[in-house]
């Protein structure tokens, strides 16, 4: 079978090595020139692009959870004291994690404005900013997954009692 791939073994899929900001740096310079600003530009303008796209669509799904709430909150948090303790706490980590998103992530500075004294300075900069804006993305990612987590439990437990009378708050 000529042109078929080498095999590889298992451990080469699960053993990568992290490349560090500096490899990835003479990486950009090696592939696009040194002398071409414009392509490394386009480059990270896609990145940044797709990591705000995807913060968009995490957005989407805080808002989903919040308005869920307001429909049914009172609902699933009339059924028990643990279902109301964990539908506070999911809807406010939640929160926690929409605010991440919108100030770490969708926060802009523009890629002009980033300071380096030459074209390699400027990259390290910009990848630096890359890199902290995604990892403000994947922390917002675990808070929006736990505080769902504590939302889908909080529900759980009302199905588990669908007979529980909901609470009348005091009206």
């Amino acid at each position: 079978m000529s042109g078929a791939a080498p095999a590889r073994s298992a451990t080469a899929w699960v053993i990568m090595k992290k490349v560090t900001r500096e490899e990835e740096a003479d990486r950009f310079i090696e592939l696009t020139g040194p002398g071409s600003w414009e392509v490394m530009h386009g480059i990270l303008e896609r990145q940044f692009a797709v990591l705000h796209n995807r913060a968009q669509v995490l957005i989407g799904l805080c808002g989903i959870v919040i308005t869920t709430t307001g429909f049914s909150g009172r609902l699933i948090a009339g059924t028990s004291r643990a279902a109301q303790g964990l539908i506070i706490a999911g809807v406010a980590i939640v929160l926690l994690s929409a605010t991440l998103i919108v100030w770490g992530v969708q926060h802009i500075r523009w890629l002009t404005q980033q300071p380096g004294g030459d074209i390699r300075g400027w990259l390290l900069v910009s990848l630096a900013y890359r890199d902290r804006k995604t990892t403000i993305y994947r922390v917002a990612i675990a808070f929006l997954l736990v505080g769902l987590s504590f939302y889908v439990i909080a529900i759980a437990l009302m199905l588990l009692d669908p007979t529980a009378a909901p609470s009348s708050g005091g009206r």
